[in-house]
């Protein structure tokens, strides 16, 4: 019996000697789970591919050599085809907030052929000169304004300066009674949506509207007629683009 008691006195000493030891180590933490968050920031590269539809319109007047006779002339032609190029940019992002800088040129085999008369429509005895227009080649620089609703999608806004060579010629067969060739500088507004993919790559769908201004003032003469005239290009860019970003693809995150 005196054996059992010292035993279990011995036993209960080395107890409270462990606990009060364990007390005295470290706290053990699960350690923290890193998570990759993209961020948007970094220099791009890309290219694009779309299709673009807008208006040449001419207006002016017909100046008779043989009496100051002044007649209005008119056309409004769809001129619309295929464009293509390539962009390149700069992305900030601030929280769920992406701002950027973007530059592109873009080749484009938009073009028409319309009829210029005296009346809208060209009704019957009002024709003039047929007129061919062409968009050769056009540009921008634009700053972009983007809200992120999910970490991988990029909703923007754009803006900015516009600039190409618009090209054409006025002619009443068989004869060619005129041609010009003009680089413009205007202006651009639209809207996008962007989604990364993978690390280093994005596509993107884009809406462009573009001013060039006035891209064709000339005369024409078919004697004893002389012609005067101007042509306003508007046009609508659609687009799709793919967007190769340089540098790390995310920002590393701890989440506990």
């Amino acid at each position: 019996m005196k054996r059992t008691l010292i035993a279990g006195a011995a036993f209960a000493s080395l107890f409270a000697v462990t606990s009060a030891y364990a007390a005295d180590l470290p706290a053990y933490s699960k350690a923290p789970a890193v998570a990759a968050v993209y961020d948007w920031t970094g220099y791009y590269i890309g290219t694009n591919v779309g299709y673009s539809f807008g208006t040449a319109s001419t207006n002016g007047t017909r100046t008779s050599t043989a009496a100051p006779t002044l007649l209005p002339l008119t056309d409004s032609s769809t001129i619309k085809g295929i464009i293509g190029g390539g962009q390149l940019g700069y992305n900030w992002q601030r929280g769920s907030w992406v701002y950027g800088l973007e530059a592109d040129l873009q080749f484009s085999n938009e073009h028409a052929t319309g009829s210029v008369c005296t009346a809208v429509g060209c009704p019957a005895g009002s024709f003039v000169f047929t007129r061919d227009y062409k968009l050769d080649w056009f540009g921008t620089a634009r700053g972009r304004i983007g809200y992120l609703p999910a970490e991988r999608i990029l909703l923007y806004a754009t803006g900015g300066l516009a600039y190409g060579n618009f090209s054409g010629s006025s002619w009443t067969l068989p004869m060619n009674i005129g041609t010009w060739s003009s680089l413009n500088v205007g202006w651009t507004v639209g809207a996008g949506a962007e989604a990364a993919l993978g690390n280093n790559w994005s596509f993107k769908v884009e809406y462009l509207y573009m001013d060039l201004g006035n891209v064709g003032g000339s005369s024409a003469t078919v004697a004893p007629t002389s012609y005067v005239f101007n042509t306003k290009f508007t046009d609508n860019i659609v687009r799709v683009g793919l967007n190769y970003k340089f540098g790390g693809p995310a920002a590393v995150v701890a989440k506990y």
